[in-house]
């Protein structure tokens, strides 16, 4: 009789920790705690694989420990007590580590089941020598202690946290193994590379540029890359831009950049993935790649190939029409109707009479006959200034006396008045005789 397959079950000890494969002499079932038997002792487990769900043909029988029995509620309620001491006594511990010269910064500390072996989790980049720290340690815990050395990742897995998303982190939430990541999934992305904006709380590149890169390389093959030739219905160009999620590129055809959407590409646009700087495709119409069969048109092109076949003169008697009336005027998009203008004449009609126009002439001075009559003169009229053009004056004979004029002395004084207010310069007093 053939030996049967031992039956296995995989076990977690934290949460989003690695599962571990242990051997099931008992019936389990998936979210039930068992007691373990580990390198480091007895621990309590959570069964996250049920053994009749896990494929044993690949696993090594001779390596796996037993499960010794599900636990009980003494079991958990002895695991927190030793959990909630552990994480009491760190303060303590990270004082021994500075007491005995260790450098290194000690994140967690972890009890087993049964309380004699203390496990001491630090972070350092380099190795250190922990010799004196565990012997100390040990006479103040009274436990066995084991120095296990992690790396940023671990550290912040352990410690915990929100990342830049708002959300728990991954890697203490439910990320499990930690993914292989490279500056290169950063630029596939078009994301700054700028180590804050692309950096977690670990100071390592972000765990999720891994979720979306094979998505990101698996829509760049349908694009071509910067600095491609391609061929428009406008000339030949260059790809300076690409952008991924939007299927769009941005191409430099005689020195203006010219944005192409995805119904373009393939087809107006054309290159040769193989080679940058080989000569591209010649590039068809639209029209043509329709007609070709090679896309779907869309209303676009349907509403466009209607206006094309319709006759010359039904364009405007087409039921569909070009643009919906509207509240505005005239003949704008949205316009309203027509503004009705002068009627035009019907063919074989008389043709309506111009009215003469009027004859432009000289015009006549006032109380001269006109052309409708004689113009009165208006005498309800105020008498105004006659404004004449003023003439050079007359020099006064040598020897005579210039007599002012009615009027002429007091505008004199007057103004050499506001001259002197002024502080202006102003002429003498003048004589200002009295006229006989």
């Amino acid at each position: 009789m053939a030996e049967s397959t031992p039956r296995v079950a995989g076990i977690r000890f934290r949460n989003a920790g690695r599962v571990f494969y242990f051997h099931a002499p008992i019936r389990l079932e998936a979210g039930e705690y068992v007691i373990v038997e580990t390198v480091r002792g007895p621990e309590v487990g959570k069964v996250v694989i049920a053994p009749d769900q896990v494929v044993v043909n690949e696993l090594n029988f001779d390596d796996l420990k037993p499960i010794l029995r599900l636990a009980t509620e003494s079991d958990i309620r002895k695991a927190d007590e030793l959990k909630q001491r552990a994480e009491e006594l760190l303060p303590e511990a990270r004082r021994l580590a500075d007491d005995a010269g260790f450098h290194g910064h000690i994140d967690g500390a972890e009890f087993t089941l049964d309380g004699r072996r203390l496990t001491l989790s630090f972070a350092s980049e380099e190795r250190l020598d922990y010799r004196d720290l565990i012997r100390k340690a040990s006479d103040r815990f009274g436990a066995r202690v084991d120095m296990r050395q992690i790396g940023p990742r671990d550290r912040a897995k352990l410690a915990g946290g929100y990342g830049v998303c708002g959300r728990e982190l991954c890697c203490s939430n439910w990320l499990t193994t930690f993914p292989a990541i490279s500056i290169r999934m950063a630029k596939d992305q078009d994301l700054p590379l700028n180590p804050q904006k692309i950096s977690g709380l670990c100071g390592r590149l972000l765990c999720c540029l891994s979720y979306e890169d094979e998505g990101y390389r698996e829509m760049r093959k349908s694009l071509p890359k910067i600095g491609q030739r391609c061929s428009t219905p406008t000339g030949e160009g260059r790809v300076v831009a690409v952008n991924v999620l939007r299927r769009q590129v941005t191409l430099v055809v005689d020195g203006m950049r010219v944005e192409v959407p995805d119904r373009d590409l393939g087809l107006v646009v054309r290159w040769d993935p193989a080679s940058k700087t080989a000569d591209p495709p010649p590039s068809i119409s639209r029209v043509d790649a329709i007609a070709q069969g090679l896309i779907e048109a869309t209303d676009e092109d349907l509403r466009a190939a209607d206006l094309a076949s319709a006759p010359a003169g039904d364009w405007l008697a087409a039921d569909t029409p070009l643009h919906e009336p509207g509240p505005g005027r005239g003949r704008l998009p949205g316009g309203g109707p027509r503004k009705q203008g002068r009627p035009r004449p019907q063919p074989g009609a008389e043709a309506p009479q111009r009215p003469e126009p009027r004859q432009q002439g000289p015009r006549p001075p006032r109380g001269v006959q006109g052309p409708s009559g004689p113009r009165p003169e208006r005498t309800d009229l105020p008498a105004g200034r006659v404004f004449q053009r003023s003439q050079p004056p007359v020099a006064p004979p040598e020897g005579a006396v210039q007599t002012p004029a009615e009027g002429e002395g007091d505008a004199a004084a007057r103004s050499r008045r506001r001259r002197g207010r002024r502080g202006g310069r102003g002429r003498g007093p003048a004589s200002n005789p009295t006229p006989e």
